[in-house]
């Protein structure tokens, strides 16, 4: 399952330093969204073929294990990707390593169920000197009901280091960390009929369940809900390009807020907190 594209989207976590209040600063909020957009544009892009998404065709990642597939839906039996990856694109340079095991659940049927383990380290360093470092640990477990479900329980660490403030361009400048404990669920429906392991088709995404997290000082337990299905187009990148996310949670004086991650395009989305 390719890490790349939410990481590239976490560059929106430096900011200026603000007067701690009882709950997020409007840069924390923003950062937090950045966040959470990632890892739920990750859930996205882990619909379709299992194999292709876990990088078995990636010539830095390496393939090992049973990598069986009795019932052809690009599930392996039960296999490990180690990667080794670097690459650079319009002057950034990213790193990925670590490893993601995949065991399908149902290795005799053609069918949306299988377990996955996390365990993967990446970075991404701008021209300018900024750094993102982002960590996942956990399990994904993928079931096949009404519709397709994919449950999500990972820890995941990101920490962005901006460049220095003092014109040099070096790595002594701002650090925001969110540290994300993500027990939520994404369920996919297909606008047209769609078989597991095939190419993903357009449709619509739900994501609900908890999302606690913590930056800087201060820590969250929200709770997330899709009041607009969020649409899923393979032709995107990111895969999606429409839709709603909301994230609410009380801050030290028990006060409501919500941050709200709204998608307008491909790869455009705003983050807002009440």
């Amino acid at each position: 399952m390719n890490k790349w594209l939410g990481l590239a989207l976490i560059l929106g976590l430096a900011g200026c330093p603000k007067k701690k209040e009882a709950g997020l600063t409007q840069n924390e909020a923003q950062s937090l969204g950045d966040a959470l957009s990632a890892g739920i544009e990750d859930s996205a892009k882990s619909y379709g073929a299992v194999k292709d998404g876990a990088g078995a065709d990636e010539p830095c990642a390496t393939l090992s294990g049973n990598t069986a597939d009795a019932d052809l839906d690009n599930i392996p039996a039960s296999a490990t990707v180690t990667y080794n990856c670097t690459a650079m694109a319009l002057g950034y340079t990213g790193t990925l390593n670590g490893t993601m095991s995949v065991t399908d659940d149902a290795p005799n049927v053609a069918a949306w169920a299988f377990t996955g383990g996390a365990n993967l380290h990446a970075t991404l360093t701008g021209p300018f000197g900024g750094t993102a470092v982002r960590d996942w640990d956990g399990m994904i477990v993928a079931t096949q009901t009404t519709n397709f479900a994919l449950h999500r329980t990972l820890d995941v660490v990101t920490v962005w280091t901006a460049p220095g403030g003092d014109g040099s361009g070096g790595l002594a400048g701002r650090q925001t960390t969110v540290t994300e404990d993500n027990d939520w669920t994404i369920t996919y429906t297909p606008m047209v009929t769609w078989m597991p392991g095939s190419i993903v088709v357009t449709g619509s995404l739900t994501a609900t369940g908890q999302w606690n997290f913590t930056i800087n000082e201060f820590a969250g337990m929200a709770t997330l809900a899709t009041p607009t299905p969020l649409t899923l187009d393979p032709n995107c990148a990111t895969r999606i390009t429409a839709g709603t996310v909301t994230g609410a949670y009380m801050d030290d004086d028990m006060n409501d807020h919500t941050v709200t991650v709204t998608w307008t395009g491909c790869g455009a989305r705003t983050v807002t907190k009440t």
